[in-house]
């Protein structure tokens, strides 16, 4: 059984408990309907006037029964019917101070998302993306993982409101974007340590096109991979080139309607190698095309707007230059150029 705060209020007269309720911290109120001066309807729009989101459950008679009901539907939290069992009004009483409880941390987790947002949205003036992925992975790791667990545990209560388990979901969506992010810089961080390699394009493409159709088949999109004829070698760091072609990927997917396709060439063009990802998308505003790349902007409500930027850091890493434009038909292109020759000066 949950335990109640030692300290409670009790007063007669609906004015006073008004009083009370404006000045202190209160995590639930129990009214009759029917009282003097003040009716019980009249005090729960009194406590919603002050913006206070405190759990009030009206204590009815039969014959009130209707304005009960209509309490309820305007954001009463129950009501209890007269004569009331003892251990109904305790097991409500309990759900009402739980909800209280769990809106509040609601709220302080709200606070704490909205603090990393702001420290993350300073960093963009950091002098590398190296040095974002590492303060990144300090300062969100351990509360977003903290944050994630506590929602899943609360969630595994039953007996919560909808509203309560929507505003969880909520928290719990927010942490687990915060940890992607973190995911994917500590990527770029750790391919900072591996030594690049001369390897062939085609070969290393070849070994993840299991990966990149598993990347489309939920949206049973069709992937059409063109390789070159002729073996594209330049020196590349695999794992980071490797992500950063399955970002794009995941994007064009992401744009293309079910049952369309995506597509994957690799081709030479002058003394580069290209890679160019096609989707059958809508394509990208005007106005977002030179945003695209900066960190933070996305045109998605559920993206942090760092995929992106994190592939044009992969790619400029690889001594090479990432463009977009739209593609014939509709949609978009990204192409990717690595010179072919920078193997032979290093």
């Amino acid at each position: 059984m949950t335990h109640f705060l030692p300290m409670t209020a009790q007063r007669s007269n609906p004015k006073e408990a008004e009083g009370i309720i404006r000045e202190n911290r209160i995590d639930m109120v129990l009214t009759d309907i029917v009282m003097p001066e003040m009716s019980g309807i009249e005090l729960f729009d009194r406590i919603r006037s002050m913006g206070a989101d405190i759990p009030v459950i009206l204590m009815t008679g039969y014959a009130d029964m209707e304005k009960a009901l209509e309490a309820i539907k305007r954001g009463a939290f129950d009501f209890i019917p007269k004569p009331y069992q003892p251990d109904y009004l305790i097991h409500a009483i309990e759900k009402a101070i739980n909800y209280h409880r769990l809106v509040n941390m609601e709220r302080d987790y709200r606070g704490i998302l909205e603090e990393l947002n702001l420290e993350i949205e300073g960093l963009v003036a950091e002098r590398t993306m190296s040095l974002i992925a590492l303060t990144l992975a300090d300062r969100i790791r351990n509360p977003s993982t903290a944050i994630g667990l506590t929602c899943r545990r609360l969630m595994e209560n039953k007996d919560l409101p909808d509203k309560v388990k929507d505003g969880l979901n909520v928290i719990a969506e927010e942490s687990a974007k915060l940890e992607n992010i973190v995911s994917e810089f500590q990527g770029v961080v750790k391919s900072r340590k591996s030594m690049f390699t001369y390897e062939d394009i085609n070969s290393v493409l070849d070994s993840i096109r299991q990966l990149m159709e598993r990347e489309v088949s939920y949206k049973n999109i069709r992937l059409t991979i063109m390789l070159s004829p002729e073996p594209l070698r330049i020196n590349m760091e695999r794992n980071l080139f490797k992500t950063a072609v399955l970002h794009l990927i995941r994007n064009a997917a992401e744009a293309t309607k079910e049952g369309e396709s995506v597509k994957l060439s690799v081709f030479k063009e002058d003394e580069h190698a290209v890679v160019e990802v096609a989707d059958m998308g809508k394509g990208i505003a005007n106005e977002d095309v030179e945003r695209i790349f900066s960190p933070f902007f996305s045109s998605k409500s559920k993206s942090f707007g760092m995929g992106l930027p994190m592939v044009k850091q992969v790619v400029s890493e690889h001594m090479g230059n990432i463009s977009v434009k739209p593609a014939e038909g509709g949609g978009t292109v990204f192409k990717m150029e690595f010179p072919l020759r920078w193997a032979e000066k290093h």
